[in-house]
């Protein structure tokens, strides 16, 4: 099975604007959310889903430049618009999305999900956002092409537009929809780039665990997290 990896991001953000093109060991954040989709296998390309704003500009100049596929659409809220014109020109049956405010989405866990996907017939969606264990900030789905189809061609109210991924899961007489789990329920922690104080905690994940060429992992961020409150 092969699938193309879509990163929904922006720079128009209320709370953080401009995340996206933050500093993380010397390298943007959208940089590290590439970097570890590239490290699943099964993936044919990576493309950077956003909308037309003017500010979005500086995410066309970076995909240009580190060889990512990009897409502008037109309506800043309507992602099942905007993911669906993402995919519009490749033959995948299958995304694996996940969101740019998310710089320490693992590895491991998207293969697992893109895993899951593979073994299983005609899946719609798989997703650790269905019963919630892993941390937030390591959130992504692997959705069938048919599905984002006809979330684009049939939802109409701008709110199931936006949250359309969240419209397929909740629809599971509809969808096949599976969930992807962890042994331990880690959900009580936040690791997204979602308030200005979320900035500097993560810079100081990224300071003390990041090296170049390299990419750490849920459970190296738990390590670090269980000796920074021990000192």
């Amino acid at each position: 099975m092969s699938a193309v990896g879509v990163i929904q991001v922006r720079m128009g953000s209320s709370r953080v604007p401009g995340k996206a093109m933050i500093d993380f060991a010397g390298k943007p954040l959208v940089w590290h959310i590439v970097d570890r989709m590239r490290r699943v296998n099964g993936l044919t390309e990576v493309i950077l889903a956003t909308s037309s704003a003017p500010e979005n500009y500086v995410l066309r100049e970076f995909a240009e430049k580190h060889g990512v596929g990009f897409y502008e659409h037109d309506g800043e809220d309507d992602l099942a618009g905007r993911i669906a014109g993402s995919i519009a020109k490749s033959d995948e049956p299958y995304i694996l999305k996940t969101g740019g405010d998310c710089p320490l989405v693992d590895p491991s866990v998207m293969q697992k999900m893109i895993d899951i996907a593979m073994v299983e017939n005609d899946v719609d969606f798989v997703s650790n956002r269905i019963e919630w264990s892993y941390p937030l900030g390591l959130s992504a789905d692997v959705i069938s092409r048919s599905a984002i189809e006809w979330a684009d061609s049939n939802l109409t109210l701008p709110k199931d537009r936006e949250f359309f991924a969240l419209y397929i899961r909740d629809h599971n007489k509809q969808f096949n929809v599976i969930p992807c789990k962890n042994d331990v329920d880690l959900s009580h922690h936040t690791w997204t780039v979602d308030e200005p104080e979320d900035v500097g905690f993560m810079q100081s994940i990224f300071d003390e665990l990041y090296r170049d060429g390299e990419v750490f992992g849920m459970r190296d961020v738990l390590r670090f997290l269980e000796k920074t409150a021990s000192e």
